[in-house]
């Protein structure tokens, strides 16, 4: 027998599995056999099962909020300083753990420095605000404007001053009126209210008394709690209230501990994490997939570290300025609404509420007639005056063009981000555009222009 007829004649004793492995080590692109396939070699089983992680490792870091809201925090705030840590380690006696613990001791002294000054003014206004709310305060400042409130929404306006506490502290009365006479001899007398039947009073103690058997009822039904056979006094519902607090207390001071310790680490090692990552990178893509990745951290590091001052340095002046117009509660105002600058055209929303706010304070039957001019013209001015700095000052020093967006995308963007997924879906919008922009520009663009010319394949062939 030939050579060749042994060699054919051994191939054709191989089994049919020996015969399929083999061709596949021959050629990848081969046929295999589906029932030797494991479940996890199928792409279809993969991409559920890849999913199916992704989607189990959202749901399982919100269920460890707690513990992965700090950790995020903290990552986030490593990557927006990584920039000053290095450039503090370029000194030959300034290692990475001196450079990120110096940063974090000076960064603490200066929040406390500006906690001490700017709490006290802000908790002062806070009071001063919900005081006159309860006070009623608040009430007969709103209850004059009942004259210029045309008819059609009169009631309308009643049911919001019902919500306001009235001099009493109780809700739920109408106001008396803003300006009252006194009844004259010659006018008649006012007719007398009519007088109640037996059944009227007879329901009205029947719901008093059904009140007050059903509050006894839920006082018995509470039990002491152990404290008080001790002689302490406290029922178990303040005790829960007591621990609720103490807790509270002590969640606020584990995520104020775990914060600056998530980040000394992340910050000491985020180099070496760095490296990490790109060595994970195909090396056949690995330049081109390197550019754009630096493209897109440059735009969403200056957008993210422009905004958080700039948004900052907003609020001051916001601040500083109504408080200058008289606004009520205007540092309070300015801070809050320099938190909402941090998302562009955000912050217009503190124009209706500062001319509000000083149209109820200054709101008099005596004033002149042109006097609310002045109301809407003075915050207005000061937001105008605020954003022509932010605009043409603060956004070219701090930020730059980060976002290379033009004013009507942003725009855009951003209520198509708050459509979908409210403030985040804000906060998030324009980093992603301009992330998209960029895979845009640099990839999809070419790839298009190339097949106009003729010189790309049709991405979208038709058979003739």
């Amino acid at each position: 027998m030939s050579p060749t007829g042994g060699t054919l004649a051994a191939m054709a004793k191989k089994p049919t599995g020996a015969r399929s492995k083999a061709a596949t080590a021959r050629d990848p692109e081969a046929p295999r056999d589906v029932a030797r396939l494991h479940i996890w070699q199928i792409q279809a089983v993969r991409d559920v099962l890849l999913v199916a992680a992704v989607v189990g490792v959202f749901w399982v870091g919100y269920a460890l909020r707690a513990v992965t809201v700090p950790l995020l925090v903290a990552l986030l705030l490593a990557y927006l300083f990584e920039p000053l840590i290095a450039r503090l380690c370029r000194h030959p006696k300034i290692s990475r753990p001196v450079a990120v613990g110096g940063l974090l001791a000076t960064l603490g002294l200066a929040l406390v420095i500006v906690i001490s000054l700017a709490l006290p003014l802000v908790i002062g206004q806070t009071r001063q605000f919900v005081g006159d709310v309860k006070s009623g305060e608040m009430r007969r400042r709103i209850a004059p404007l009942q004259e210029l409130i045309p008819d059609s929404y009169d009631e309308d306006f009643h049911r919001f001053l019902e919500i306001l506490p009235g001099e009493n502290g109780e809700t739920g009365q109408r106001p008396a009126p803003a300006t009252t006479t006194e009844p004259d001899a010659t006018s008649p007398p006012a007719p007398a209210a009519a007088p109640l039947t037996t059944a009227e009073v007879e329901s009205i103690v029947d719901a008093r008394l059904a009140r007050e058997r059903q509050s006894l009822r839920d006082e018995q039904a509470v039990p002491r709690a152990e404290g008080d056979r001790e002689g302490l006094g406290l029922p178990r519902g303040s005790v829960q209230a007591i621990f609720s607090a103490l807790g509270s207390v002590v969640q606020v001071g584990l995520v104020t501990f775990l914060i600056p310790f998530y980040f000394f680490f992340f910050s000491v090692w985020y180099s070496d994490v760095v490296q990490f990552l790109r060595n994970l990178l195909p090396e056949k893509n690995k330049p081109r997939t390197l550019e754009l990745l630096g493209k897109m951290d440059a735009v969403v590091a200056g957008f993210v570290r422009g905004r958080i001052v700039i948004s900052v340095i907003m609020g001051a002046m916001l601040a500083v300025g109504w408080m200058i117009c008289g606004v009520p509660y205007a540092i309070s105002l300015g801070l809050v609404v320099g938190v909402f600058c941090a998302v562009p055209y955000l912050g217009m929303i503190g124009i209706p509420v500062a001319v509000a706010l000083l149209f109820f304070d200054r709101y008099s039957p005596d004033n002149a007639a042109w006097w609310w001019v002045w109301v809407i013209l003075w915050p207005t001015v000061v937001f105008a005056i605020v954003q022509l700095i932010e605009g043409y000052v603060l956004t070219p020093m701090i930020a730059g063009k980060a976002t290379n967006l033009d004013p009507v995308t942003i725009l855009v963007v951003v209520l198509a981000g708050g459509s979908v997924l409210g403030v985040y879906g804000m906060l998030l919008a324009i980093p992603l555009a301009a992330c998209g922009k960029i895979l845009i520009t640099d990839m999809l663009l070419p790839y298009v222009r190339a097949w106009t010319r003729g010189e790309r394949s049709d991405p979208l062939p038709i058979d003739q």
